[in-house]
């Protein structure tokens, strides 16, 4: 009598790793960590071609900034088509206040009747990551607005201008050069400031108890022309300024002397993209 033998079965407990080459394991292994390599370096390479470097040319050549922060930021620059992209997912900006809101202000005089006191004002602030208690006399506060948690006083006086806004819940303020964006409950304070010598980008980012402060500064020639922001997969905002430098142009010129004018066709455009 002929007994067959019995074929091997591929999922028996010797498994199928026992059937097969451990060289065409390794074979395939390494094509699939090449297509991998591949693929990723085709999605930076992507990324990457949307980042423009606005140093280039002479249009762009005099454009500078400079940054300190107490946390990370990170600062790149893009072209238009991935701009129009990130612009879709924007969220809304508060309209800019300026004039004072007097039912704001008698809440305020109510819940905190010490702040002021005989032309002179006591805040407490974080400086040099330090809380100090700041008095200031003969300036004018501004009760504007309030913002979730937040009073937002527009103050003026002899060499100080800008907002102050005065958290209720802790009783601390912090200060912006222009009128405070405050989004998602105050988690970020962001302020966009066109100044006579200065053009200044404001970032405050809640951390824990407290407040990551960074802040952006452009040459002066650069006026902040537009700005928004968008949230990323992760949920964290990104900031997007534009700015705007134009050149002059030569309008007239008479014994009296040279006239100047805007050259709207020439200049340069920078889209700033700012992770913080």
């Amino acid at each position: 009598m002929v007994f067959a033998k019995k074929a091997p079965n591929l999922l028996d407990e010797q498994g199928l790793s026992s059937q097969i080459p451990n060289r065409y394991l390794q074979y395939h292994s390494t094509i699939m960590v090449k297509y991998l390599v591949i693929i990723f370096t085709l999605i930076f390479e992507i990324v990457n071609s949307q980042i423009v470097n606005p140093f280039e040319g002479e249009k762009c050549a005099n454009f500078s900034y400079s940054t300190k922060s107490t946390g990370t930021v990170k600062i790149e620059f893009l072209n238009q088509e991935i701009f129009k992209l990130y612009e879709t997912k924007k969220v809304n900006f508060e309209e800019n206040k300026y004039s004072e809101n007097t039912e704001l202000l008698n809440e305020f005089k109510l819940k905190f009747p010490k702040v002021f006191k005989d032309s002179c004002a006591k805040f407490n602030s974080f400086f040099n990551n330090k809380l100090t208690e700041t008095k200031t006399c003969n300036v004018k506060f501004l009760l504007v607005d309030k913002k979730s948690n937040f009073f937002i006083f527009k103050v003026s006086g002899f060499e100080i201008a800008g907002f102050l806004i005065f958290n209720e819940k802790n009783n601390i303020s912090i200060f912006t050069d222009e009128f405070p964006q405050i989004l998602d409950d105050g988690k970020y304070i962001l302020s966009f400031h066109n100044g006579i010598n200065y053009t200044t980008v404001q970032l405050y980012k809640k951390h824990e108890n407290e407040y990551n402060y960074s802040e952006i500064n452009i040459t002066p020639k650069y006026r902040i022309a537009n700005f928004f922001a968008y949230k990323d997969y992760f949920e964290n905002l990104i900031l997007v300024p534009t700015l705007v430098s134009k050149n002059l142009i030569l309008v007239e010129e008479s014994k009296i002397g040279k006239k100047y004018g805007i050259d709207e066709n020439n200049g340069c455009k920078v889209l700033m993209h700012i992770e913080f």
